[in-house]
């Protein structure tokens, strides 16, 4: 994780006025730690989709969305794809995304 990780950092550098990125990581376990490594590439590289696909820890992927979409604002889209989100997870990212559009940064 932390080579993709400075891979993303290293082509947002090298390729920053050209195109964004698409990022889509499917099927893996995804947890805090893992999340931890992984967040300050995507809060600073050019990217402007994610979609994370079947993670066992909601809770953890909430709190990582929000930060990202915080800090990272060429990011137009996101996708959650068979991820059970509780209610309160739910209502962080909707609240992100919602501040985000609130400061004409739209999702």
């Amino acid at each position: 994780w932390k080579e993709f990780a400075a891979a993303l950092k290293h082509w947002s550098d090298h390729y920053a006025d050209e195109i964004f990125l698409d990022v889509v990581i499917r099927d893996f376990d995804m947890p805090k730690a893992v999340l931890d490594i992984l967040r300050p590439a995507f809060e600073n590289s050019r990217i402007e989709s994610f979609a994370f696909c079947g993670s066992d820890h909601p809770g953890d992927m909430a709190d990582f969305a929000k930060r990202v979409l915080q800090a990272n604002h060429s990011l137009l889209k996101v996708n959650f794809a068979d991820i059970t989100f509780a209610h309160e997870d739910l209502k962080t990212v909707c609240s992100a995304i919602k501040s985000r559009n609130l400061g004409g940064q739209f999702i």
